[in-house]
């Protein structure tokens, strides 16, 4: 992991300075066009894209663009009468995208780790050094919302969901169930869940697991960023367990998962279990 990390108390003594500059700029305050209108009254639109990927090199020319950023906290977080300040990685997949954000609640309780997503407003730009004395350069961003949201919708959001033509498959008492699959532009993650009635311990592991679509086999593919519920492998009679796994991401087209597992009856020869999924409209 890159090593950016702002002492905690010059968050707070740069959100002074910028907002304090803030109240001062007239180019964040209404004024009037050509046109007579108010443009207090005109709908600033929030950078694309690709816009943010620019700002990030070069965020003094952005003062006074809003924003919509969704990241991860990380570093200290820091409190004072006003409000709440912290970094946040705003590209979680590749540490990147250094930032430095206030939200004026107090109240507010956030920790490192968490997955935020605001809207609010390029107030200044945050210069110093990291503790091992490299360069930072960092948009500070005035927060107008805060939400507390995961992973998955931070950083692998659904974009389609499928279900099983035959969503629970039962032998000797071995039950498997399939609940849901949810495609997202980076991976395909499968709900299931093993109910074990039968007779002995029962396994089943996810690096025995395939997903085919259009004659491609993928392989499981764990994503150890995310901390997904994880499917116990080993259980044993009387046991229910529920997790997820992962797959790589795969065009929004019929499939199959198909599951090998085992039992510790050599008397109980068992099946692939085999799903076949249509997308859900």
């Amino acid at each position: 992991m890159k090593s950016k990390s702002i002492v905690g108390p010059f968050l707070i003594i740069a959100f002074f300075i910028f907002l304090a500059g803030c109240n001062s700029t007239s180019s964040l305050e209404p004024t009037s066009n050509d046109s007579g209108t108010d443009s207090s009254e005109i709908v600033v639109e929030p950078l694309n894209e690709n816009e943010i990927k620019r700002m990030y090199s070069n965020p003094s020319d952005y003062i006074g663009s809003t924003v919509e950023l969704t990241g991860v906290i990380f570093g200290n977080v820091d409190y004072d009468s006003d409000g709440i300040y912290f970094q946040m990685w705003a590209d979680p997949d590749n540490i990147d995208f250094n930032t430095v954000v206030a939200y004026l609640d107090p109240e507010l309780t956030l920790e490192t780790g968490q997955y935020v997503r605001i809207d609010g407003t390029i107030a200044g730009v945050f210069e110093g050094e990291n503790m091992m004395g490299g360069q930072i350069i960092a948009p500070t961003i005035k927060a107008d919302t805060l939400e507390i949201t995961s992973y998955k919708d931070a950083v692998r959001p659904t974009i389609a969901t499928a279900t099983a033509i035959n969503d629970t498959i039962d032998q000797y008492g071995y039950s498997v169930t399939v609940q849901n699959v949810e495609l997202a532009e980076k991976e395909t993650r499968a709900y299931i869940s093993v109910t074990n009635n039968g007779t002995n311990e029962f396994s089943l592991y996810g690096f025995n697991m395939v997903l085919i679509q259009d004659s491609t086999q993928y392989e499981y593919e764990p994503n150890y960023m995310a901390d997904y519920p994880e499917l116990q492998s080993s259980i044993r009679p009387g046991i229910t367990t529920e997790g997820v796994v992962v797959f790589p991401a795969i065009k929004q087209e019929p499939f199959q998962i198909i599951m090998e597992s085992h039992s510790y009856d050599w008397k109980q020869p068992l099946q692939e279990y085999v799903f076949d999924f249509n997308m859900s409209e």
